[in-house]
């Protein structure tokens, strides 16, 4: 007879990532279950939870684990059990599959967004000896050197917690964004540093996003929709990889070699919101004709329809568009529709064919050549790259 897996959980659904990881463990465990999970009661609630997780291991009573990187993890270690762990210190951990993040590519796709905005300004606020805040702001940096621009470094305090100086800190911070070259477009590791970008330029007195445009990572909603500006920040695939550590797991669990090691994330894409909505062109008709595209990604733009939006002829839009931001129009219409559409791939369950009509796309064929002239991947390939189903 099946027996039910059971499976510790030290992952605390505080912040997006954790959350979406935990969505993609559930959603596995209640196709593929049943598996009985153990995890950390609210801290209203008087139990010895650390007692009862050692009581459970020296038991023999867990068939796995999934963590991020507990205190004793060293306990855990030279017990052997089957575990998947997501690092919040080191990039990995031996004895366990490890969930990781593409740091480059997150670095990558923050430097593309404020590039796009018409940033000449960049800097990037991490976290001190957080080897993925390290490793996002070198790739934000390698991207801005490569489009010909420099980029400030925030050097942040030393702290064992994120919150842990913040008193100190702001001062700090504001100092540093005070003597920044404006406007600025800032990356930062996370969206709680995002956060306290924000609340320093609060205190500075510093406009956003006029003088300085934030732009963070993991797009959780309590943060960033209850910022004021909304924060702007980048969407990572968490879910799917809670799903996936589940699967292999699952599969460890069951006794079956495994040779992967790693399971690595990718970002999806950036949810634009106030904080980043500036478009730094000197050029106000193109300007204005950017933003006209943008407000109308969902139907097939042709350039003389957004030159009359912006009382131009046709021919010299083309002519400012080129000189301004180096491109033609008509591939700026087609850019702001593919974001759109990897906007719906990702975060709906609609068919390519169904995007395809909404967008208004003679076909899927259609869309799909278009989607895959400009991400290099069918519109299915995204998805299936980016989302659990």
């Amino acid at each position: 007879m099946f027996r039910a897996r059971k499976v510790i959980l030290l992952i605390a659904p505080t912040r997006a990532f954790d959350r979406g990881l935990l969505q993609g463990i559930a959603r596995y465990a209640n196709e593929r279950g049943p598996w009985t999970f153990y995890r950390e009661p609210p801290h209203y609630q008087a139990i010895d939870w650390k007692k009862k997780v050692t009581d459970r291991l020296s038991a023999k009573q867990v068939d796995g684990i999934i963590m991020r990187e507990p205190e004793r993890i060293e306990e855990i270690i030279r017990r052997k059990i089957p575990g998947i762990c997501a690092p919040v210190t080191r990039r990995t951990i031996e004895g366990f599959i490890n969930i990781i993040i593409d740091n480059d590519a997150v670095g990558a796709l923050g430097a593309e967004h404020l590039l796009q905005c018409g940033f000449r300004h960049f800097a990037y606020c991490g976290l001190e000896d957080i080897y993925w805040s390290a490793k996002r702001g070198e790739a934000f940096q390698k991207r801005v050197a490569e489009a010909g621009f420099a980029c400030h470094l925030y050097q942040p305090l030393k702290a064992k917690g994120l919150q842990a100086l913040w008193e100190k800190e702001e001062p700090l911070l504001v100092a540093w964004l005070q003597s920044l070259p404006k406007p600025v477009g800032i990356m930062a590791c996370n969206d709680d540093r995002s956060q306290h970008v924000l609340d320093a330029c609060h205190a500075a007195r510093i406009h956003v996003p006029s003088e300085v445009a934030i732009l963070g990572v993991d797009d959780d909603e309590f943060i960033c929709r209850l910022a004021n500006p909304a924060l702007s920040s980048i969407r990572l695939n968490a879910e799917k990889l809670g799903y996936r550590a589940a699967q292999l797991l699952d599969r460890v669990m069951a006794g079956e070699a495994c040779r992967e090691t790693t399971i690595e994330g990718l970002p999806t894409h950036v949810v634009a919101r106030s904080s980043t909505d500036i478009l730094l062109v000197e050029d106000q008709e193109v300007s204005e004709a950017i933003r006209f595209i943008r407000r109308h990604a969902d139907r097939p733009l042709q350039v003389d329809d957004v030159a009359e939006a912006v009382a131009l002829s046709r021919r010299s839009l083309q002519q400012r568009f080129s000189k301004a931001i180096g491109r033609s129009v008509h591939s700026q219409i087609l850019r702001e529709r593919v974001n759109r559409i990897t906007q719906l791939l990702v975060e709906t369950d609609m068919t390519v064919a169904h995007i395809a009509e909404k967008m208004c796309f003679s076909s899927a064929k259609q869309l799909d050549r278009v989607f895959t002239r400009f991400q290099g991947t069918t519109p299915m390939a995204y998805r299936l790259r980016h989302c659990i189903k």
